[in-house]
């Protein structure tokens, strides 16, 4: 899993809260997480964040690969889609390996 997180660019903006309006629609806020540090966009308790905030979710392939709240510009997206593009021609079955 230490692979997984390396691919996380720090931008932070997984740390801000998100709404669903009546339609269905994801509004990203400006509002961060108590934790995140505005300035260096680093988790002040990133050791026990899932222990102390109830709302932080571990990211992992397939939580990003199902979710809608996730930004375009997140390394962790632009990797699952860039294993998605390779799936579909026939390339790979499966995202891209770690380290690749």
């Amino acid at each position: 899993m230490e692979d997984w997180e390396a691919i996380c660019n720090r931008c932070g903006q997984c740390c801000f809260e998100k709404w669903v309006d009546g339609d269905g629609t994801i509004l990203h806020t400006v509002i961060p997480c108590r934790f995140l540090d505005i300035v260096t966009r680093e988790c002040k308790v990133y050791h026990k964040r899932l222990e102390v905030d109830e709302g932080c979710i571990k990211l992992t392939p397939e939580i990003v690969q199902n979710v809608r709240w996730m930004p375009e510009d997140c390394a962790y997206t632009k990797y699952m889609e860039e294993g998605k593009r390779k799936k579909g021609k026939g390339k790979r079955k499966t995202p891209l390996p770690l380290g690749s």
